[in-house]
Parts: C-alpha cells; structure tokens; sequence
C-alpha cells in the first residue's frame, strides 16, 4: 500500500495488490470485537460511575457504529470502483483485440483501487482504526507479544495472533498519518 497526500484535506490510500483489500475486510471483524457495546463497556471499567451502562454506553455505542459504517461505505465504494474500473479496462482491451503489448516502457506500479480519507471523514476512520486495535489487544494482548522475544522466533507465534499483531501494526500506522496530516486536535 502507497499513501499519498493529495490535496490539503485528502489523503489517499492506493493499494497496490489485490490482497490489500483483506485488511479492509479484516478491519470488520476486528471492529465487531466482543459484541455490540462491548467497548464503551470496557471503557466504563475505567470510571467509577454507577449509571455508566444507562447513561453512557447507548450514545458511545451509536457513535461507534455510525463511524464504522461511515467508513465501512467509504471502503464498499472504493472496492466496487476499482472493480467496475478493472471491467471497463478489460472491456476496452477485448474491443481493440490487442494481443500483446511489445512495448518496451517501464511498467508503471499497477493499482488495485484507492480509498481517499477527507478531513471530515478523519475521526471517523481514527475512531474504527483505534476499536479494531482495542479489540485485538482484548483478544491477543498483543502488548506482551511485543514485549516479549517471541517476535524473534515468529514460528512460535500462533498464525492467528501474528495475523492480529500485523494487522494492528497497519491500523497503527494508519493512525499516525491520520494524525500527521489531517487531525485535528
């Protein structure tokens, strides 16, 4: 994956293999955690209020929903792009019958789609990066994984919590960009 700052407000994600498509999917089920609520409920662990589960928990819940569809959308719409774009292409290569391409121009790195993060869709996206991340830190204490040598013997690791630790390491640095370039604090 490439990420490009385009205009002021836009930052561009362009994925260049097909397969990066999964950390999106991915992206889903990490959000979906422990259930519905489960991660205001977490953080009402953390307040010493006993009315957190009526008062709070609803509004937290919706507010973390409304972001992942938000960005579940955004992330819908880009990947059917890219696939009404590779039917056009191919399409448009099967009507001028062209065999093969003898050209002898370097290739240009070929994209697989692009999802474009605006400044007003940035806290959403921060917002279902950073449940994704809770999530799998609840699921696989990915802390301790990187504090341990484990990493260093990786064929030690369970293929599921590498998976997780990975895909944690992308939201994370998706975060920082977010951070760097369209956040506002």
């Amino acid at each position: 994956m490439r990420i490009e700052f385009i205009a002021e407000n836009v930052l561009k994600l362009i994925l260049t293999k097909e397969r990066e498509w999964v950390l999106f999917d991915k992206l889903a089920v990490d959000v979906e955690g422990r259930g519905e609520g489960w991660l205001a409920k977490r953080l009402g662990v953390l307040m010493d209020d006993e009315e957190w589960d009526d008062l709070v928990v609803p509004g937290l819940t919706a507010q973390f929903e409304e972001d992942y569809q938000r960005v579940h959308e955004m992330v819908r719409s880009a990947f059917l792009e890219w696939k009404a774009q590779q039917l056009e292409e191919k399409n448009s290569k099967l009507k001028r019958k062209v065999p093969i391409d003898l050209s002898m121009e370097e290739e240009e790195e070929e994209e697989f789609g692009a999802i474009y993060i605006t400044k007003e869709d940035c806290n959403a996206w921060y917002s279902v990066f950073n449940q994704a991340r809770l999530a799998l830190e609840g699921k696989w204490k990915l802390a301790s994984l990187k504090n341990e040598e484990e990493l260093g013997a990786l064929e030690n690791v369970e293929a599921a919590r590498l998976a997780a630790f990975l895909r944690d390491g992308f939201y994370t640095k998706i975060q920082a960009v977010l951070l760097d370039t369209l956040y506002e604090l």
